[in-house]
Order: C-alpha cells, then structure tokens, then sequence
C-alpha cells in the first residue's frame, strides 16, 4: 500500500528564535544557514513525497533563493507563518494537499536530523498511526521548585524531538484555519495527545540537538565535523 507523506518544516514561531531579531533557522553553520539542512535532509528522503516550510514574512526571498540553489526539488511551498507557533503550523497545513495522508513535522532548529530518521517516524507511522523520535534519558530525573527538589522520578523517561510524523487530517483539526477555534498548545505533542492521536515513539542514539542560543552553534558544528 502507498502511503502519501509530505514533510512541513518550521522555521517561523517564537520557538524558532533566539531572540526577537534572530530566527535560528538562519543562522550560519559552515557555509549555509541552519534551516539548509533540515530542508536538504527531507529532500534526500525517499518517503517523502512533498514539503512546505513555514518563514518569517522577512525571509521569503532568501528562502527560494537557497531552494534554487540547492536545487531542493522537494519544496514545493515556501509559506509565510505567524509568529506563534500554533497559527505557524495552521499556515503551513492549509498548504498540504487534502490528499496527503501524513505529515512529518520538523522543527528547523534542529539541524542534525538525517533521512534515516525521518524515514523511521514516517515508516511507524504508517504501522503505527504516528512516529516521534525519542532519546531515552538514563540519568536519574527529578521534579523541582526554585531548585528545590521535590521528588525523584523513576524510569521510563524520554526526551521528545523531531521529526514528528502524525495523520494530517489529526493535525488539521488540532491546528484549524480559524483562530477562535485554535488553542496554544505546548507543542505538537500535546495537540496531537488532544486529538486522540496516541503518539508511538520512535527511538534514537544519534545526537540532535537543538540550537537555542548563539553558543549552541559550536557544539553542533563539532558534532558535524
């Protein structure tokens, strides 16, 4: 059976900038901005079939001109986002064909992603009803209050990342068109936990960090070499 999966890359939203005057995804890292390769790796990816990444209004032209350069063949379009995250995600959904079955939602601060791993979250969810990759925590957690610790949580923790591959029409009702009707999730993995979407995890040992700050750029660029 052939199952229809686009990719939707986030590169707009508050959760994609370091500050009110610099967006993550375009920052350099080596010779191009952080956003190329998350693009280049949903590009490379054999389960994808489509993509549509979500910028800042400010963006656009730079955008295509990096699509066309790196002849991202995949991008099929480049779409203007509001700043929160939840209008981001309904803007770059109302650009998904209706007949796509499943989305692959990545955040573009994140720029290690591979095509293996995105193929991972879209191959489960196709068995599964939806793919998240996860990276188990071994270290021992705790719950705390102004640094106070006020209990030890045991076990069965992991750590949420992205790529993120859910049903679309799942996201489409948890990030509808219309405002009034649209909740501020957390992240992507509440609303879909909202939609009645039971999220399978996806585990990963390959590193992805993700670029909060300017100082988070080192680490990942070592990590690349």
């Amino acid at each position: 059976m052939k199952h229809t999966t686009w990719g939707l890359v986030m590169a707009a939203g508050r959760g994609e900038q370091i500050s009110t005057e610099i967006e993550t995804p375009f920052l350099y890292l080596n010779d191009r901005p952080v956003l190329a390769y998350s693009l280049a790796a949903f590009n490379q990816c054999p389960e994808i079939g489509g993509l549509v990444v979500v910028i800042p209004r400010e963006r656009a032209e730079s955008v295509l001109g990096l699509v066309q350069m790196l002849g991202l063949s995949k991008v099929k379009k480049i779409v203007v986002g509001g700043a929160r995250r939840a209008t981001a995600m309904a803007d770059g959904l109302d650009h998904i064909p209706e007949d796509v079955e499943w989305v692959c939602v990545h955040d573009a601060s994140r720029p290690m992603v591979t095509p293996a791993q995105i193929a991972e979250t879209a191959k489960c969810a196709w068995r599964h009803g939806s793919g998240v990759l996860a990276a188990g925590i071994a270290d021992p957690l705790a719950s705390a209050r102004r640094n106070k610790v006020e209990a030890r949580l045991d076990g069965g923790a992991w750590a949420v990342l992205s790529p993120q591959t859910y049903p679309r029409e799942a996201l489409a009702k948890a990030y509808p068109k219309t405002a009034k009707s649209r909740r501020n999730y957390a992240d992507d993995l509440e609303a879909m936990m909202a939609a009645g979407v039971e999220p399978r995890l996806v585990p990963t040992t390959e590193v992805s960090l993700r670029i909060q700050t300017a100082e988070d750029l080192a680490p990942v660029l070592a990590l690349m070499k």
